[in-house]
Order: structure tokens, then C-alpha cells, then sequence
């Protein structure tokens, strides 16, 4: 089997399975069977597949046709420049929540506070609190979730970017009770249930516990927003990503309990993280 061959094959049957960009996930799967960078595939397209690896690409277009994520496949996402482990344990990043790091840097580069103290909820992969680690090296790091599978790989994660975080185990807010902090981000759990079962067959394959937000997708904001003035120094701030609907909501939910907010949208022009900052009354 030659090269091209046998990326003809797999974009034919990614298609056939109607997966987005079947080329392109035929290309890095083949890359992956062969160690290659995609680029030396078109180099090297008359050359043959050595014994095993046909079985081996094949293999993996089928998972891939099955739906599996091609991340999860690959074992690896990129997430504001930086390498990440991702397995069936944790959600992938995505895109989108670069926004929310961008943000909170922006806000660093104007403030002279010494030693700043950072939470990060639903930590998941570890992509918010490792991103933030990494960018702010000076910062005190804290990423907490619910899940001990998810904190292993976040921990993974940490160690492979070299950046020193603090990782605790327990249920939204608790782990980071009777303590202040200057900057609180996550990454909640913010889709609807009834939105939850329209969503692509690869979101099934991710941690369902890291999308549906109960039937509203509001719960968590909810807490945090009844919490967060115990939990903020003065003057602290609260980063979250939320579905492109959502911004009015979340806002509304933190007005009530006295915190100014803001909205800031994805490159795609959607809303996509609210600010809330805790006001000294």
C-alpha cells in the first residue's frame, strides 16, 4: 500500500462516516502510524507502508469512524502553545477557552500586586491552571475537580509543562473554602441538558459530568456567585467561560449578589467569558 493510497482510503471512509475534515484527520492519523510530521506524508506519497502499518492506520480510522475524538486518539492537544494529555478522563480543550487565559493575562500586565493567589475550578485537563502557570510564573496556582481520574491527568499535565500547581480533589467550591483569593477562573460544567443531547456524537465520548449544567446549564454560576464574596480578597476578580447564550444570565446571577461585570467575546464574536469583580461593600 502506498502512501497516498492509503490516505485516499481513510479520507474515503471518514467520509462515508461523516466526520468534519476527514482529510485532515486522515493526514495526522496516518502521521501518527508512521512518526512523521504531516508534511512528509505528500514528501514521501509513493513511498509504502512498512509491515504492520496498514493494520495500524486502520485501525485507527475505524476508532475514528466510530467517533472517538480524534485528541483522544492522538492522545494530545495543543492549548495556548503548549502540549496536553487528553484521554476518555477529562474534557479537550478547546479554542474557545484560550480567551479566557488571554484575559486574565491582560489583567496582569497591570497590576503590581506582589503574590497574587489563583483558583482554578472544574480544572479537568489541567489546560486553564498549567496555561496560567506557564504565563505567570510569579502566580500561586490551585486546580481543583471532583474527579480523581481528571487530577491525575492534570497532574500529567503540570509535570510535562513543567509548571508548579497546586492540585486539590473535592466539589466545586469546597476545596478552596476559608481561604482568599485573588483571582478565582473556570471552566464549569454549562450546557443544558436538553442542548446536551444534540450535540455531536464525539461530545459523547467526553466526560458528561464536564458539559450538562443541569437542566438550566446555570447551577454552577449559581454557587459560585452566592460564594464567591467569602472566597475573593478585595478587589478579586472571577473569570468564566460560558455558552454563547449564557452571558446575560451569568451576569444577572452575579449583579444580585453586588459584583460588577463584563463580557467578553470569542473571536467568533460570540459572548464567551463573564468577569464578575467583588466589590467591597
Amino acid at each position: 500500500m502506498k502512501i497516498y493510497e492509503a490516505l485516499q482510503w481513510g479520507e474515503r471512509k471518514l467520509k462515508e462516516a461523516e466526520v468534519d475534515n476527514p482529510r485532515w484527520d486522515a493526514d495526522l492519523l496516518l502521521s501518527q502510524v508512521m512518526g512523521w510530521r504531516r508534511e512528509q506524508l505528500y514528501l514521501e506519497r509513493e513511498g509504502l507502508l512498512a509491515n504492520g502499518q496498514w493494520e495500524s492506520y486502520q485501525a485507527l480510522i475505524i476508532r475514528r469512524s466510530a467517533r472517538e475524538p480524534l485528541q483522544y486518539i492522538l492522545k494530545n492537544q495543543e492549548f495556548m502553545g503548549l502540549s496536553f494529555y487528553v484521554d476518555e478522563r477529562v474534557l479537550i480543550p478547546r479554542a474557545d477557552s484560550e480567551i479566557l487565559v488571554e484575559k486574565l493575562l491582560e489583567f496582569k500586565n497591570s497590576t503590581t500586586q506582589a503574590r497574587i493567589r489563583i483558583a482554578d475550578l472544574c480544572t479537568g485537563s489541567g489546560a486553564l491552571a498549567v496555561a496560567i502557570a506557564h504565563y505567570w510564573p510569579e502566580a500561586s496556582v490551585v486546580g481543583t475537580d471532583l474527579s480523581s481520574a481528571a487530577l491525575e491527568v492534570a497532574s500529567y499535565n503540570g509535570q510535562r509543562n513543567d509548571v508548579r500547581v497546586e492540585w486539590r480533589k473535592g466539589d466545586f467550591c469546597e476545596p478552596i473554602r476559608g481561604e482568599r483569593w485573588d483571582w478565582i477562573v473556570s471552566n464549569p460544567p454549562y450546557v443544558p441538558e436538553e442542548e446536551y443531547r444534540s450535540l455531536a456524537p464525539e461530545i459523547f465520548k467526553e466526560p458528561e459530568m464536564a458539559f450538562v449544567g443541569a437542566e438550566n446549564g446555570l447551577i454552577f454560576y449559581q454557587c459560585l456567585a452566592e460564594e464567591a464574596a467569602s472566597l475573593l480578597n478585595v478587589e478579586g476578580k472571577i473569570l468564566m467561560e460560558i455558552g454563547w447564550h449564557q452571558g446575560q444570565s451569568v451576569q444577572n446571577l452575579f449583579q444580585k449578589q453586588g459584583f460588577k461585570t463584563q463580557i467578553f467575546q470569542d473571536y467568533g464574536g460570540r459572548d464567551r467569558v463573564v468577569c464578575a469583580e467583588f466589590i467591597m461593600r
